[in-house]
């Protein structure tokens, strides 16, 4: 249902379920920050739980769990969401709690203070981490003009000196009810809950929408990187951009990368880890993204296979172009899939999470669509994917290597 403010409320009512989850997307995320705000939607979910006009302090958090619900929330380039799991007799006050959280938070001062702490903290840790290193470098790379490059995690000297003013002010003009979308899966009275998102988020202020950032990447010249840290071994992530959100190509591109790298009956598995023995792991995936997502090769090596990896990983792409896939690879990458899908649908929780996210980006026929369509996928179709999107200047390599091999 769509509120005359622009709010949109999804109902999946399950009569069986006894509890139910009760998310709120709000559309805002790294990509909507200038290099001055790095990090700050991550930094306002971490406080949007320390007090509300109805609920100071940690009140929110101790009811919750007097109900014997769980509340928790993410931040992510996109989208900031907050969710609650809770027995399906709680649900609607739930939602009242959290639609007072969204629109009435206090931000103390002494909070806000804490909480940098907190998350610099993160931040440091993130940054000790290896495989978090190279993701962000790898996002940058690949995208060079997007707002996609932005990291959501920010930096420290940003979440050290903004002003309680500046993070007010950012979300007063982003968390606007043409950019949420709440949804409610699992066991519920339908009418009840209806009532409650009318007269709580039905409510909010209808706003005037901010411009949308620039998502669209203008180039896909691939780059190589390579960078020295404190490692042990070798790691490198290998793509190229691919399907938007939006295109109809983002039903292949999944299968695509699946067979290319996906599991132990892989092409990337077999010929570099249990034929040529150039790798100690290798994975490769698709991410979705508004504007352009990617397809992702994950390798774990010894410094001196570098050259010998990334030649293979191109060989492999090239021979699935001119040679393509058997049914075998095809029928074994959509089995994978459909497994997966149908395990990410087994909570309320999980089904809200995905029919959510596909609603905020504005593809809502995705999840419905999802397995005819993938059932509908052939051997060429993986082919033309990689037709389309693949070459030798459209692939980056980059590579976090120990200090002592430069």
């Amino acid at each position: 249902m769509k509120y005359n403010n622009g709010l949109i409320s999804i109902l999946i009512n399950d009569e069986n379920s006894l509890i139910a989850s009760a998310i709120v997307f709000v559309r805002v995320g790294a990509i909507d920050e200038k290099s001055s705000q790095a990090g700050l939607s991550h930094f306002i979910e971490h406080l949007m739980f320390k007090g509300s006009k109805n609920y100071p302090g940690y009140s929110f958090s101790k009811t919750v769990e007097n109900f014997g619900g769980e509340i928790n929330a993410a931040t992510s380039k996109e989208f900031t969401m907050y969710y609650i799991n809770i027995q399906k007799d709680f649900v609607e006050k739930s939602l009242k709690m959290l639609a007072d959280t969204i629109q009435s938070p206090l931000f103390p001062k002494d909070e806000i203070d804490k909480e940098r702490k907190v998350v610099i903290e993160e931040i440091k840790r993130h940054f000790d981490n290896p495989g978090c290193v190279l993701y962000e470098k790898f996002y940058e790379t690949i995208y060079k003009t997007s707002a996609l490059k932005n990291s959501v995690i920010g930096t420290s000297e940003v979440i050290a000196n903004i002003s309680p003013e500046e993070i007010y002010k950012y979300y007063k003009t982003r968390y606007i009810p043409e950019k949420m979308v709440v949804i409610v899966s699992g066991g519920f009275d339908k009418e009840k809950v209806e009532q409650v998102i009318g007269d709580t988020f039905g409510k909010f202020e209808k706003q005037i929408a901010r411009n949308e950032p620039l998502v669209k990447e203008k180039t896909r010249v691939g780059k190589d990187i390579t960078e020295y840290g404190k490692v042990e071994v070798g790691y490198m992530l290998s793509g190229f951009l691919a399907s938007d959100i939006d295109d109809e190509d983002i039903y292949v591109a999944a299968l695509a990368a699946d067979a290319l790298g996906g599991g132990k009956s892989s092409r990337l598995y077999k010929s570099l880890y249990e034929k040529k023995h150039l790798v100690h792991a290798v994975d490769a995936s698709f991410s979705v993204e508004k504007g352009a997502g990617n397809v992702c090769i994950t390798s774990v090596f010894k410094p001196r296979n570098l050259e010998a990896i990334k030649e293979e990983i191109e060989k492999q792409i090239e021979n699935i172009i001119n040679n393509g896939i058997t049914e075998e690879e095809l029928n074994r990458s959509k089995l994978l899939l459909k497994t997966d899908w149908q395990f990410s649908n087994e909570t309320p929780y999980d089904i809200a999470d995905k029919v959510g996210y596909w609603s905020l980006m504005g593809n809502h026929d995705f999840v419905p669509n999802y397995l005819d369509k993938l059932e509908s996928l052939t051997c060429e179709d993986v082919i033309n994917f990689f037709k389309k999107y693949y070459s030798k200047d459209t692939i980056s390599h980059v590579v976090l290597l120990p200090k002592n091999s430069a």
